[in-house]
Order: C-alpha cells, then structure tokens, then sequence
C-alpha cells in the first residue's frame, strides 16, 4: 500500500493505505499538487479497500449526480456514498474511508470525502469554503457565491471569453491573510476544472451573489440577506450544530468588511465593464 501527499491552500493532505491503482487515479487528477510525502502533513486520511460491495451504496448501472449523507456527531462527522464510508474525527482533524472501489469509481469517492475533509481543514484555519464562482484578473479577485443554478458556470463561461482567469465554478474558499480578506482556489470544479494547479491567492475584491436578468446591474442588499446567503453557501459546515454559531459569526464579520452586493447580468459580457469600474485596481483613479 501507498501514500500520496496533496498540497493546496497553505494545507497538506496525506492519503494513506491506497493501492497501486488508487494512487494511479488520484494523481491523474491531483498531479500537479502532490507534495513530498517526507513533508509532515496537516491532516491525515487513512484509506482501507475492501473488496466485498455489501454493506456499501450500491453503484448505478451508468453515471450519475447524488447528494453525499453526512451526518454531523459531537466529535466526528459520518459520510457515506456511493461505494464508499467514512469517519472524519473533528480532534484532531483525520479521517478513515472504507471503499469497495478499485476503479474509476474510487476517483469521485475520494474527491467527495477530499472535498469534506478540506472544508473542515480551512474551517479550523478560520477561511470558509463557498459554493461559488471566482476569476480573478490577477489583481482583483472576484467570487459570486450561490447554490446550482444561480447562474455560476454561466458566469464562470463569460469571465472565460474575456480572457479573466477562472479559479472555480463550484468551490472557492476565503480566508484572512494580514487582516485582509483573500480568495483561495480550490482543486474542486465542475465544468471549468480540468486539471488543478497550484494558484497564488488574491484579494477579495468583490463579494457578490447572482441574479440573472436583461442587463448588469449592482444592487445592495441587508445584511441579514447577505448573512443568508453566503451562510447558505457554505457546505456541510452550515448543517453542522456544532459549527453553525460560529460560522454565521464569521460570515457577519466578512460582510462587515467586504460589503455584499447582487449582481444581475445577462448571457453576454457587459458585466466586467461594470464590474471593472465599480471595484478599481489597487492604486487606479476613478471619477464617479
């Protein structure tokens, strides 16, 4: 059995126990952020194959979206998918996955639990990891929070034709750096992942959720609105009882410092100009 280490946001985590076809399909996936497995990792996952499928969700016939279970304990989380369980102990951080699965299938078990783990892991580090969109043109960096269908790929296609670079389309993460809000990629993406690569954080420039509509506009909303929405945003943390205070706490701290606005935009790409005029580059003059 073997170990791979994958880096990302500041954190290393150690996968131990895979076999050889396993460590084969995540680093087709995760190859440009494996670090040395000599480096001491911040969160260890323990992987045990077995063979037999019983006691597993069963695989469907062909592919196939679902919703992981997840249950939340006093002092670990229970997660359970498709051909696959697992255990992720809240202290310290580390968690044990339980697959059936030895092919291609392993490859969305382990981003599933991957995606867990990390969630909980940028948490502890007090960052929040959002259901999201985020580009960046590498002096801003801009995320627009939202559940499926808010219009985030659609968003994310945009950016892309304007020649913006794309962090995600599905998972972004913000974390505090020197007192300043910044946006983290994450590995995690639908239609605009392709292959994850290491990218340097940027500042949050923008915070924004999505509304679509016949042409760009910026509106405000209220704070509890605001509050609601990223809060909603923020995946297994926030149907945590044990997390939930704090991560309403922190997310009323984050729009307290990046004011939340709603952007409506239609299918074509009149939302930069907009968006390139209301939140200027560091050091540029604006008249308005």
């Amino acid at each position: 059995m073997s170990a791979l280490t994958v880096g990302f946001a500041g954190s290393r985590y150690r996968f131990v126990g895979l076999s050889p076809e396993q460590v084969d399909l995540v680093r087709s996936r995760f190859q440009a952020l494996l670090c040395r497995d000599e480096t001491r990792p911040d969160v260890q996952v323990d992987v045990h194959h077995v063979p037999d499928p019983a006691g597993f969700m069963r695989r469907p016939p062909g592919p196939t979206e679902y919703r992981v279970a997840v249950v939340h304990e006093a002092d670990r989380i229970s997660v359970a998918g498709i051909g696959f369980t697992a255990n992720v102990d809240r202290t310290p951080l580390r968690a044990q996955m339980r697959t059936c699965h030895n092919d291609e299938w392993f490859l969305g078990a382990f981003e599933n639990l991957f995606r867990i783990v990390a969630c909980y892991r940028l948490f502890a580090e007090g960052a929040l990891m959002m259901h999201s969109a985020a580009f960046t043109d590498c002096a801003r960096g801009f995320l627009f929070c939202g559940r499926s269908g808010a219009g985030k790929t659609t968003l994310c296609s945009l950016a892309d034709e304007l020649d913006l670079r794309i962090l995600s389309d599905e998972l972004n993460a913000v974390a505090s750096s020197g007192g300043s809000p910044e946006l983290r990629a994450m590995p995690f993406a639908g239609d605009f992942g392709g292959m994850p690569k290491p990218q340097p954080p940027y500042p949050l420039t923008g915070l924004l959720g999505l509304r679509h509509g016949t042409a760009p506009l910026l509106s405000r909303c209220s704070k509890a609105e605001a509050v609601s929405r990223i809060v909603a945003s923020c995946p297994y943390v926030n149907t945590d009882p044990v997390l939930i205070d704090e991560l309403t706490s922190r997310v009323t701290e984050l729009v307290e410092r990046v004011p939340f606005r709603i952007l409506s935009f239609a299918k074509d790409g009149r939302f930069w100009s907009l968006l390139d005029h209301e939140y200027p580059s560091p050091g540029a003059t604006v008249s308005r």
